[in-house]
């Protein structure tokens, strides 16, 4: 019995481990520290001929954050996950690039290769870390664009 229990114990330590839990039932506005925060995700494969080169399907992402004051400095962009049907894909870490336009507007961006259905929408979740207080944007149903 002692086993199981340490077996089970270890297993969902594990699972709790291995990825972020998605707040997927939140939206794409959030307050911190009495800044209104909008999300607006901009998603597209890049179709353009290249010469010389193999074509990468590889999909490009413009996460926009917006607000009527100015942005908390101290915001941190912990990961962005990306939703279709049943699959989801965590993007963290160097491979996503943040850019700040002003103090009111920063942008997430990241290129990186899914096994996605282009024609179908894709959720979007942004995970922002504000003094040790994690916050979810999510922005749902995101069409997919394609640039030629």
């Amino acid at each position: 019995m002692k086993k199981l229990a340490i077996v089970s114990l270890t297993l969902a330590l594990l699972a709790g481990c291995a990825s972020p839990q998605v707040g997927w039932d939140q939206d794409e506005k959030v307050i911190i520290n009495d800044a209104p925060i909008q999300l607006t995700s901009n998603l597209w494969l890049n179709k353009m001929p290249t010469i010389g080169e193999l074509q990468e399907q590889s999909l490009h992402g413009a996460l926009n954050l917006e607000s009527s004051r100015s942005l908390p400095a101290d915001i941190t962009v912990e990961s962005v996950s990306l939703r279709q049907g049943d699959d989801v894909w965590i993007i963290d870490g160097d491979d996503l690039e943040i850019r700040t336009h002003d103090e009111n507007q920063w942008e997430v961006v990241f290129a990186w290769q899914f096994e996605l259905d282009p024609n179908k929408t894709v959720d979007v979740a942004l995970q922002l870390n504000h003094q040790d207080s994690l916050n979810w944007l999510v922005e749902k149903q995101v069409l997919i664009d394609t640039v030629y």
